[in-house]
């Protein structure tokens, strides 16, 4: 289960920007994996992709998937860091289906990292 624990990653090298803001211990090792990882070219956490969705309840919202990583053969994927308690949850899952379904239509692919 991710820690919730607010901060900053500063001057990672895959990232057009000088700091990214984590939400969680869990992210910020996300973004260390990011870092290491030989396939990936680029990623942030400043992308500005809404994705809009329906909740249950039928109210059209916002989401925000974590990262966009760009792979070094040129692919793009939306990574979400999730808790596996929390992908059960309707509004979850239409949240995520949603984001499957805009990276469907643009050629991308949305991922899910979570941990059981």
């Amino acid at each position: 289960m991710p820690i919730s624990e607010k901060g900053d990653f500063e001057n990672p090298k895959k990232s057009p920007y000088s700091v990214e803001r984590y939400e969680s211990i869990w992210e910020l090792e996300y973004m260390k994996k990011l870092e290491k990882d030989k396939t990936v070219r680029k990623w942030t956490k400043n992308h500005g992709i809404v994705i809009q969705y329906v909740t249950e309840a039928g109210n059209v919202r916002g989401y925000r998937p974590d990262f966009l990583v760009e792979r070094i053969d040129g692919k793009k994927e939306l990574h979400e860091v999730k808790g596996g308690q929390f992908l059960e949850n309707p509004d979850t899952k239409r949240k995520h289906e949603s984001a499957q379904n805009w990276c469907k239509r643009r050629s991308m692919t949305f991922v899910i990292v979570t941990k059981r």
